[in-house]
């Protein structure tokens, strides 16, 4: 797997290309997204047994499933993510946000759980999962370094995840597959532990 960061450097490069109508740029439009901010509850849970020996993806505990998204509901995009308990879906496409072929589709909103912040949920062109990825990165809002990748299968479908360094917030992780992708960051470490579980859920049950 190229990493990234190698990739994220070259979609970089290929953006500063203003001079060259015929270089493929990526632009955002629409109203800006608010930077993510989560509020940890309780200490955050222990790791289970079957998680990555790389310890940028030690997981806790997947959080209970109490709702979905997908097809048919108010975030209809094209797979069916389940939600943990009080996290409240809204549509984000009055945001209008779209950049490199990665578009905003979801908020699920962890307030009405007890925490703020949301996990965001995006499309993409295309089936690289790992393209899409690099996008987010250098994306303002969502981007930056990170701090560990990895292919893996996720509901079926080969797929990649990131482990994302803090930047304005805390850190986060993102993964993609399927043409969906989606990510978490919380505000600090606390935080990201906080609302993981709920992460950890839509990554293992999501289903295409």
């Amino acid at each position: 797997m190229i990493p990234l960061v190698a990739v994220a450097a070259s979609l970089a490069l290929v953006g500063a290309c203003a001079d060259d109508p015929a270089t493929p740029r990526a632009q955002a439009s629409g109203t800006p997204v608010p930077a993510v901010s989560v509020s940890a509850s309780g200490a955050a849970p222990s790791a289970s047994a079957g998680a990555a020996t790389d310890p940028a993806f030690v997981d806790p505990a997947p959080a209970a499933a109490a709702g979905k998204i997908g097809p048919g509901t108010e975030c209809a995009i094209p797979a069916t993510l389940p939600t943990a308990a009080k996290w409240t879906p809204k549509d984000a496409s009055s945001y209008r946000w779209s950049t490199g072929g990665l578009t905003l589709r979801c908020e699920i909103d962890a307030k009405p759980a007890g925490a703020i912040g949301f996990i965001r949920v995006f499309t993409y062109e295309g089936t690289d999962a790992q393209q899409a990825l690099a996008v987010l990165m250098i994306t303002p809002l969502f981007g930056g370094k990170t701090t560990g990748e990895r292919e893996i299968t996720i509901g079926g479908k080969s797929g990649v995840e990131a482990a994302l360094a803090a930047n304005m917030n805390g850190p986060g992780r993102a993964f993609a597959a399927g043409g969906v992708l989606v990510v978490w960051r919380g505000a600090d470490e606390d935080e990201f532990k906080a609302g993981l579980p709920a992460y950890v859920l839509a990554r293992t049950a999501i289903s295409f």
